[in-house]
């Protein structure tokens, strides 16, 4: 079964309630005060087979001037438009801007029912239906006429027709995206719970499924419980339909109009939208359309939800349509290449009070970033270029990455798209792939790279004792401009061998990072004194040993640079460090002699005879035992040495 969902438009008391009913049979006006007064307040819904295999979904709008934001929440959605025009009175204030809604909406096609040709004579009824056809035309909306009056019942069947017409060119839906329902009706079932209704605009739901339900400033998880199409319960429904959802876990008062219910698990509420702005002043629309200005306010319409925008242009001061920022008063939840209206305060234009609307390029452009200078990203996201899309962002964003998980719902492309685009982009080497994650352009890569090098050359200058700059500080100082997976990207290139057998520019030096070209302490004057000073002095103490003071002394090194020197030298061979003591290390190596020779002949190595061995004190005795333990020579029995392994 093929659905499609039909939205009605028109002026207040043109019959819109009426037709549905001669249509469909269903009452929509339910509420007791529409029936009392005889207008619509609130949406109402019918279901409408117009044949075997194709249902519709029929949303009746309130027509009044102060109900224009029901109607805008109910035409969400909608593929088709029913305009219905009294031939007593034509095209009115309703009229107009209900149909400047619709086209800002995405809507196409229409079909308008001239009605009431029972009250009005042949020259009038064609007027009005001229007249709809020409502010259809002015808005781009493809329409067939057909006259009809629902209270004789002449001419319904024709609008059957002429819609059933209609809809064959509608193409269906994507049931592959995530589901996606504004919600437009909250309300409580005894024994059932908490039951939101809305168009399923994307996507398809079953019971179980888990859901999200989004607001302002919440963010609630909840599961479907049921599902009714029309009053009809149902395991399983696809977009576009009416839908009526049983949600799990979400008490009434967590929810209203505007609230998004979807499975997608990226979208969120935004305050700040990068668009494509219309204003209505096209296509044969009244040129007494005002431009919207720099900084003006208006009502912004996305979805089911509505709240207050400040609309700032990327360039001019007035916009007739391109690029604009729009600052909301509070979050809402878009998703890119969301249709939105804005309306403001004044109902003398042509279009009553729709002042414009346009497309959701980028749900969460980056605060600081101007409008004016992402025009090259948001233009290609206007003619919908993938490659060029992937090649502002990789711009926009280097050197960090495009990351897939932080695009989500964001952008008008879709992500399935970029994410080929960006693909072949890093095929051509333009973008570096970060497996599993996304993409980096190159030359934020290799921006990286070089900052990489010049910091651990830095570091060579600053430090030359130690042997390189910390892994861990090179990749938190490179991570803070690029990110932590660029970063450690970017120390892994540098650190690769090179094809041929090249050295690469950086070795790892056990935690730390240097320079292949680097000469340690050698390359640096003052270093290499204080290395030679150290060297020396620990060869004239011999067994004696040294303490960090006077290697501190004899360097001229302060406490610090001092440790870095000793250790310096312990890791390249030169010094043993036992106890509190420093040792020339062929020093040490001539005593290992001594004892294996000793423990060879004797098998036993007493502390007094070390000290007899040496004529060391106790000072140096132990830490050196010790040493010799460590490093495999002897091995403690007691208090005595045997040989060791």
């Amino acid at each position: 079964m093929r659905h499609v969902v039909i939205g009605t438009a028109g002026h207040v008391d043109h019959g819109k309630t009426a037709l549905v009913y001669a249509l469909t049979g269903v009452e929509t006006d339910r509420l007791p005060e529409e029936q009392r007064r005889g207008i619509t307040i609130e949406l109402g819904f019918a279901p409408w087979r117009l044949a075997d295999d194709l249902c519709a979904s029929v949303v009746d709008v309130p027509g009044h001037r102060r109900l224009v934001h029901t109607m805008i929440a109910g035409a969400y959605g909608v593929d088709l438009v029913l305009l219905v025009v009294a031939a007593d009175e034509g095209v009115m204030p309703q009229t107009r801007e209900h149909v400047a809604a619709c086209e800002l909406l995405g809507v196409r096609r229409a079909v308008v029912a001239v009605t009431k040709i029972d009250r009005a004579d042949e020259e009038l009824c064609a007027l009005a239906g001229e007249e709809a056809l020409e502010l259809l035309a002015a808005h781009g909306l493809d329409a067939e006429l057909v006259r009809c009056s629902a209270r004789t019942g002449e001419g319904v069947p024709a609008v059957g027709e002429a819609v059933r017409r209609a809809v064959t060119g509608i193409r269906a839906r994507d049931a592959s995206a995530p589901a996606r329902l504004g919600v437009d009706r909250v309300f409580t079932v005894h024994g059932t719970g908490t039951v939101v209704t809305g168009t399923l605009v994307a996507g398809r739901l079953g019971v179980g499924d888990g859901l999200r339900v989004l607001g302002p400033e919440r963010e609630l998880a909840s599961s479907v419980r049921g599902l009714h199409v029309h009053g009809e319960p149902c395991q399983e429904a696809a977009a576009p339909t009416r839908l009526a959802i049983n949600l799990g876990g979400v008490a009434l008062a967590q929810i209203e109009r505007g609230d998004v219910v979807t499975t997608c698990p990226d979208v969120r509420a935004t305050r700040l939208c990068d668009v494509w702005l219309h204003d209505l002043g096209r296509r044969g629309a009244p040129s007494t359309q005002r431009p919207i200005r720099r900084g003006a306010q208006a009502s912004l319409f996305v979805g089911t939800a509505r709240a207050t925008a400040r609309i700032l242009p990327a360039h001019e001061p007035e916009l007739a349509s391109g690029l604009a920022r729009l600052r909301l008063s509070r979050p809402l939840v878009a998703f890119g290449a969301d249709r939105f209206v804005l309306r403001g305060a004044d109902r003398d234009g042509p279009a009553g009070a729709v002042l414009g609307g346009g497309v959701v390029l980028d749900a969460h452009p980056p605060p600081r970033s101007r409008v004016g200078k992402r025009q090259s990203l948001l233009t290609a996201l206007w003619r919908g270029e993938p490659r060029e899309v992937a090649r502002g962002l990789a711009a926009e964003l280097s050197p960090r990455p495009i990351e897939r998980a932080a695009l989500g719902a964001r952008l008008s492309v879709p992500r399935a798209q970029l994410d080929s685009a960006a693909a072949e982009l890093a095929r051509a080497g333009e973008l570096v792939a970060l497996p599993n994650v996304g993409w980096v352009s190159r030359a934020g890569l290799e921006e990286i790279e070089r900052r990489a090098g010049a910091l651990v050359a830095e570091h060579h200058r600053a430090e030359p004792l130690e042997p390189g700059l910390p892994r861990q500080t090179l990749r938190e100082r490179l991570a803070a401009a690029a990110g932590a997976l660029v970063a450690e990207l970017a120390i892994a290139r540098l650190t690769a061998a090179r094809p041929g057998g090249g050295a690469p520019p950086l070795c790892v030096a056990g935690s730390a990072v240097r320079l292949a070209s680097f000469a340690g302490a050698a390359q640096d004057a003052a270093a290499a004194g204080a290395l030679r000073a150290a060297t020396d002095l620990l060869g004239q103490a011999a067994l004696q040993g040294a303490s960090e003071h006077a290697v501190q002394q004899a360097a001229g090194l302060d406490a610090k640079r001092v440790r870095t020197l000793l250790a310096l030298m312990v890791r390249d061979g030169g010094a043993v460090h036992a106890g509190d003591l420093w040792f020339a290390a062929e020093a040490v190596r001539v005593l290992e002699r001594q004892v294996t020779q000793h423990l060879q002949a004797q098998g036993r190595l007493t502390i007094q005879q070390l000290k007899a061995m040496t004529g060391l004190g106790r000072k140096q005795t132990i830490p050196l035992l010790e040493h010799l333990d460590r490093a495999g020579v002897t091995r403690r029995v007691g208090d005595d040495r045997v040989p060791g392994r």
